[in-house]
């Protein structure tokens, strides 16, 4: 390629990525200062004065505290309470070397992962959603709700799933290049940083099936590759947790003691039980109203044409939580059923329409981060 054809397929990707990262910066700048609101009004509901010991140090809260410990001392047991090995590695990995590297706090290094993954995720499933939708417009409404999506508060924590939003979604663009070797890796460090992650090996699976007419035995045995690199580092985890604890059901163990206890009962268990657990404990009933609403996006992606493979992964992003018992934290597993960004963009028509759930997405992330002593995410 020439310079100057390099230029301008640099100039025409700026042309087409401005819309989404022009909503990356403002729902970043909005979510930030709704941090810098949370940290000025001080200790309050279950933040304690330490998470203000630094400067937004808010941003390490609840989960963010655990990666960050991990990321100091590695991975602990402590026997009959809740122990760090219920976190997965990649994330924390990542926080110790910004911290070597350039000496940030860890809780600065969280939150730069993440918010520079998530622009990052909103260019890639764009991209994604160009191939899959054959609908530009319909991508773009899709990747700038991304951005701006409620329950994005997370995107600038300490927490790795806009790391792993963008993982997954290069990994898929990856398959669509034919260049499977990359995907293994990205689905690999996409399930290493989120379980949820894992699903991404069916719609892998679908482009794989589709191209397999055009591929020799080597491509089809890298393609093959990249299909099964998320569940084998799934697996592994376990296996990790026993050569450096020596004990491979460190994960179970941990969920356990958060409540979390996967069986085939979960689902009913969760519902079952939700009705007396809601008046304890609010933070559920968020969590079951953003559980109806992806379902029923979903359902929307699916008769508006989004293929079995990527529906089915959207449900198994949100349907394996359920088999632990809880609808708990399923708004913010859900950030990464990639269909219900789909739905949302194939739904919206007018340009009123999206900038108006725009407006109330931000106002909603804003109500969020205000309510993080009282509602965790």
């Amino acid at each position: 390629m020439t310079t100057l054809a390099l230029d301008r397929a640099v100039s025409c990707a700026r042309s087409r990525w401005r819309p989404m990262l022009l909503w990356w910066a403002t729902s970043r700048i909005v979510t930030l200062l709704a941090f810098v609101l949370l940290d000025a009004l001080g200790p309050r509901g279950h933040f304690l004065a330490v998470l203000y010991r630094e400067p937004l140090g808010v941003l390490g809260a609840w989960d963010g505290v655990w990666y960050g410990w991990i990321a100091q001392h590695g991975y602990i047991i402590f026997p009959g309470i809740q122990s760090n090995t219920a976190f997965f590695p990649l994330f924390p990995i990542l926080l110790r070397v910004l911290h070597g590297v350039a000496g940030f706090p860890y809780t600065v290094s969280g939150a730069l992962v993440s918010n520079l993954s998530l622009a990052v995720a909103v260019v890639a499933f764009y991209e994604l959603g160009v191939r899959v939708l054959g609908d530009r417009d319909a991508a773009r409404r899709a990747a700038c709700f991304m951005a701006v999506t409620p329950m994005g508060f997370v995107f600038s924590m300490s927490y790795p799933e806009s790391l792993a939003l963008a993982l997954t979604s290069l990994a898929l663009l990856a398959a669509f290049g034919e260049r499977w070797l990359l995907s293994a890796a990205l689905a690999t460090a996409a399930a290493l940083a989120r379980p949820e992650a894992g699903a991404v090996a069916l719609p892998l699976a679908a482009i794989a099936w589709s191209a397999r007419d055009g591929l020799g035995p080597g491509p089809r045995g890298r393609a093959l590759a990249a299909v099964l690199a998320a569940p084998v580092a799934l697996a592994t985890y376990p296996l990790y947790l026993e050569w450096s604890l020596h004990d491979a059901s460190a994960w179970g163990q941990a969920q356990a003691h958060w409540g979390r206890a996967f069986r085939l009962s979960g689902p009913l268990h969760a519902l079952e039980h939700l009705p007396r657990k809601i008046g304890s404990e609010p933070v559920l009933g968020r969590d079951l109203v953003f559980l109806v609403l992806y379902a029923a996006l979903l359902l929307v992606a699916a008769r508006r044409g989004v293929g079995a493979a990527w529906i089915a992964s959207g449900a198994l992003v949100l349907g394996l939580p359920l088999f632990s018992g809880s609808v708990e934290s399923v708004g913010r597993f859900g950030l990464l059923a990639l269909p219900v960004y789909w739905a949302v963009g194939l739904l919206l028509r007018s340009r009123r329409a999206e900038l108006v759930l725009q407006i109330g997405s931000l106002a909603l992330l804003v109500v969020w981060v205000i309510l993080l002593p009282y509602l965790w995410p």
